[in-house]
């Protein structure tokens, strides 16, 4: 039996090694093989160094500090990349928010192949959901299930550059200087500012305002 390249993606390293000791449970049947990454760095790295032989499911952690580089400012950036570079690699992402907002987002960005809220993680859901993924088949937590059968789910998709702007911003970045970390003239950041106010629900609000609906629905 071949061996399944895992990666488990998280900035808690007790995290990572419960789950790796839950996993191993199913060595009987699947022969995994652990690897982690606590950091976007880490995981940068790992997709710079690697070609064909990338990992058959990753584990992934939405809350996780950006890159020294600012490259990538938590797992979704992550988990596009992944999903770009190495679209055969299974996707379990795991989030501790519960937002129906941040919840959306990911699907349209990253489409994974399994969702877990982390109140809703013990041994038998996480084993079942890398199970269930390894065969093929998605797999979605109790929680997250019912958000997406709410009939008031939100079409709220915020992209990688609507993300940096709202990370610079936060940082203290005056919106002249983001041009310079930016890809985008001053005029689309603005309608693209503009944009953010309206879908986080602050379309008067201040750059206050909207950082904490922002950091309320857990985009930054």
């Amino acid at each position: 039996m071949s061996s399944i390249n895992v990666l488990i993606i998280d900035d808690h390293p007790m995290v990572v090694k419960g789950y790796c000791y839950t996993l191993a449970s199913l060595q009987d049947e699947l022969q995994l093989k652990f690897d982690e990454a606590n950091n976007c760095d880490d995981v940068l790295f790992k997709l710079e160094k690697t070609s064909d032989d990338f990992y058959s499911l990753i584990l992934l952690d939405i809350s996780i500090p950006a890159s020294r580089c600012r490259t990538a400012t938590g797992g979704e950036d992550l988990g596009i990349r992944i999903r770009s570079k190495f679209p055969e690699t299974k996707i379990i992402v795991q989030t501790g928010l519960n937002d129906i907002s941040i919840i959306t987002n990911v699907f349209h960005s990253i489409k994974p192949e399994g969702f877990l809220t982390k109140s809703d993680i013990d041994e038998e859901v996480l084993i079942n959901a890398v199970s269930t993924v390894l065969q093929n088949k998605n797999y979605y937590s109790s929680s997250v299930r019912h958000l997406l059968s709410n009939q008031d789910f939100e079409e709220v998709h915020i992209d990688a550059l609507n993300r940096q702007i709202l990370y610079h911003l936060s940082l203290g970045y005056k919106m002249k200087d983001l041009p310079y970390h930016i890809p985008l003239s001053l005029p689309s950041i603005e309608r693209r500012k503009k944009d953010l106010k309206s879908l986080l629900g602050v379309p008067e609000g201040g750059n206050h305002q909207l950082l904490k609906a922002a950091r309320t629905k857990g985009f930054i």
